[in-house]
């Protein structure tokens, strides 16, 4: 895949931390510090998402829905769309 370049400013004072960091950790250039910087965070997201998710599955119903329980589902969607369509309007 062709790297795409983008560039950031920063403050001297971020500018020496990040070069001072970047040393400390062994990063051959800037470049790798911030990939690394990006992919760290990255996968700090996918973690938060997934506990997100797993909480919100937690106590829900194995299966799909009963044939009673999905026309309740869809009522309730009319119901509450039509609601929000007649707040619109006031």
């Amino acid at each position: 895949m062709k790297a795409v370049t983008i560039n950031i400013s920063l403050n001297p004072e971020l500018a020496e931390f990040a070069r001072s960091d970047s040393e400390a950790h062994a990063f051959d250039s800037m470049s790798e510090y911030m990939r690394d910087l990006i992919r760290s965070r990255r996968q700090e997201q996918i973690k938060r998402d997934a506990a997100y998710l797993e909480k919100a599955i937690t106590g829900a119903p194995a299966g799909d829905p009963s044939d009673e329980e999905m026309a309740a589902i869809v009522k309730a969607q009319h119901r509450i769309r039509a609601e929000r369509k007649r707040a619109g309007r006031a």
